[in-house]
C-alpha cells in the first residue's frame, strides 16, 4: 500500500482547533464589516464572502448576526475579564496573588490591544453601544464574576474585609483600565497611544496592588 499521498479528512465536524480559528475569523470579518457598514447595513452573506465561506457553513458556527457580535463582546467586551482566565497559572491565587493580578491584566491588555480589540472598541463607541444598557449590564455582570477571586483573598486574610465589597474591589481595578482602553485601545490609536494605555494600565495595577494587599501594605520596617 502506497503512503505519502495526500490525507483526507473524513466528513463530519471539523476538528476543535479548525472550527475555533474559523469562528474568530468570522468574528473578525464581521467586525470589520460593522466598522465599514454598521451593523444594519451587514448581511450574513457578506460576512461569510469576507472570508470565502458559503452562508451554510457561517451558520454551522454561528446561529445569527446577533450571534456573531455576541461571541465579539464576550471576547473583547468586558465578559473578557472573566473568559480566558483558565491560561493563567491558578497556583498563584494563593501563592502569590499580586502576580496573578498582574498575569491576568496582561492577558486582558493583550485581547483589548489585538486588531479586533481595538476595533471593537472603535465600533462600540462610533454606534453609542458603550453606553446602553446591556453593555452597563454586562459590565455589572463581569464585576460580578470576578468578585469571587477577590472575596476568596478576604476570606484567607489578603485583603482587609473593610475595604469594599468584592465586586466593588474589581471594579476599583478595572474601571481606570477600561478607560484607558477608550482613549488609547482604539482602532485609529497610534502606536505611542498604545504603548501609554498599557503603560497606564500597568502603573495602576500597581497601585491597587499596594494598597489592597496586606503583605504590599507592610511598611519596611513591618
Amino acid at each position: 500500500m502506497k503512503s505519502g499521498g495526500p490525507v483526507r479528512r473524513r466528513p463530519g465536524r471539523p476538528p476543535k482547533a479548525e472550527a475555533g480559528d474559523t469562528k474568530a475569523a468570522l468574528v473578525e470579518a464581521a467586525l470589520r464589516l460593522f466598522a465599514q457598514k454598521g451593523y444594519t447595513g451587514t448581511s450574513i452573506r457578506a460576512i461569510a464572502r469576507e472570508v470565502g465561506l458559503s452562508e451554510s457553513v457561517l451558520y454551522a458556527h454561528f446561529t445569527s448576526k446577533q450571534d456573531i457580535f455576541d461571541a465579539a463582546v464576550a471576547t473583547l467586551g468586558p465578559q473578557g475579564l472573566v473568559s480566558g482566565r483558565e491560561s493563567l497559572d491558578p497556583g498563584l491565587v494563593d501563592d502569590d496573588p499580586a502576580a496573578y493580578l498582574r498575569a491576568l491584566v496582561e492577558h486582558v491588555l493583550d485581547a483589548w490591544d489585538s486588531p479586533s480589540g481595538r476595533l471593537f472598541i472603535s465600533l462600540m463607541v462610533r454606534d453609542g453601544l458603550v453606553h446602553s444598557v446591556a453593555m452597563g449590564d454586562t459590565i455589572a455582570r463581569s464585576m460580578g464574576e470576578m468578585a469571587p477571586l477577590f472575596q476568596h483573598w478576604v476570606d484567607t486574610g489578603r485583603i482587609p474585609p473593610d475595604l469594599g465589597r468584592p465586586a466593588d474591589l474589581a471594579w476599583a481595578l478595572f474601571g481606570p483600565i477600561g478607560q484607558a482602553r477608550l482613549l488609547w485601545l482604539h482602532a485609529d490609536a497610534a502606536p505611542e497611544e498604545r504603548q501609554e494605555a498599557r503603560g497606564r494600565a500597568l502603573r495602576h495595577t500597581e497601585l491597587f496592588i499596594r494598597a489592597v494587599f496586606r503583605e504590599q501594605r507592610k511598611s519596611p520596617d513591618g
